[in-house]
């Protein structure tokens, strides 16, 4: 049976590569970024294989608390056996379904940080707290394959892209549990997912200038995503949007974006605008930050561009939901 939610997708692109291309710099990522507003608890959950050494998986956990319990992050690297993979030290994703369902696990130590520590600087070792995860993932929505997207009059979409060379994403609802030091929080919610392969090397941010990302599906089911990707002269080089109705996935352009992130954890506000369509206005809940100094450390430098990653309260035509959004900008480089 087709699965319609993969469209033109063949099951292959949801699998990890066994064999390790002949590549320089070629890496495998995905990421899940689910967002439940009755806790107030975001996660920013990746896996992918270092860049140059194929046989070691990174793993990073990133897990956004009420404001008032903070940040706990983990960051391991792990000789990962095939029948594990996609995983790491202590976080694992399982397909069991290809773009239908997965599985998220994890069990192991996140340092526990306030947000401002994370705000005004680079996060260091400290206090562990035991975290366990234990949650079944359902896509909701079609792929959206960035390959498939229209070019712009200015860029060359995936094809020149520093990160990677194939990359689609999905938007997801979430369901289980999140244990922390013994305390366990039922999670029940929406999120945002991504699948990226392709060269990733030490160069990746040399003509990095910025990016956009956000989606989110509404309780009607009804669903949009967008990204935009730029160079550092503010050249366009990727961008593609899409709205989700009665199930269907269709392409749209982009009549406005939002600006760059607000270096606070929530109450900042935005707005999106996608052609022919309502506006999108958003209010952040809760943010993260890494710095844009080599390797993406977690917390934002002094003096370094910062790539934020944060949850909104959404409303489109009426409708009130939930979306993913993460941002970057480098030295003012965003496209007006």
């Amino acid at each position: 049976m087709t699965n319609h939610l993969a469209a033109h997708l063949p099951a292959a692109r949801e699998a990890v590569i066994r064999e390790r291309p002949d590549v320089p710099g070629w890496t495998e990522n995905l990421l899940f970024t689910p967002y439940d507003p009755v806790n107030d608890i975001g996660m920013w959950l990746h896996l992918g294989t270092v860049a140059d050494v194929w046989e070691i998986w990174e793993d990073r956990v990133l897990i956004a608390l009420p404001e008032d319990q903070g940040v706990l992050a983990m960051w391991a690297y792990h000789r990962t056996v095939p029948e594990r993979q996609p995983g790491g030290a202590n976080l694992e994703f399982r397909c069991d379904e290809p773009f239908k369902r997965w599985k998220i696990t994890f069990d192991g130590f996140c340092v526990r940080s306030s947000y401002e520590a994370m705000r005004t600087g680079l996060l260091t070792d400290g206090p562990k707290s035991r975290v366990q995860l234990d949650l079944s993932v359902e896509c909701v929505t079609p792929v959206w394959d960035a390959e498939s997207g229209p070019r712009t009059p200015t860029g060359a979409g995936m094809a020149e892209q520093s990160w990677a060379r194939e990359h689609y994403e999905q938007l997801i609802t979430v369901t289980g549990q999140l244990t922390v030091d013994g305390v366990i929080t039922a999670i029940n919610c929406g999120g945002w997912r991504d699948h990226s392969r392709g060269p990733r090397g030490a160069d990746t941010l040399k003509d990095w200038g910025g990016h956009v990302i956000t989606g989110g599906v509404l309780p009607s089911g009804r669903a949009f995503g967008l990204c935009r990707y730029w160079a550092r002269d503010g050249r366009v080089t990727l961008e593609g949007a899409y709205v989700v109705e009665d199930g269907a996935l269709r392409h749209v352009g982009i009549e406005k974006i939002p600006g760059p992130a607000t270096l606070a954890r929530d109450g900042e506000t935005y707005a999106l605008a996608l052609a022919d369509d309502q506006p999108i206005i958003g209010t952040v809940c809760s943010s993260l930050w890494l710095s844009m100094a080599d390797g993406l450390p977690y917390g934002a430098a002094p003096g370094a561009p910062v790539y934020t990653v944060s949850w909104a309260r959404v409303e489109w035509g009426g409708e009130v939901g939930h979306a993913y959004i993460e941002r970057s900008d480098v030295a003012g480089t965003r496209p007006r």
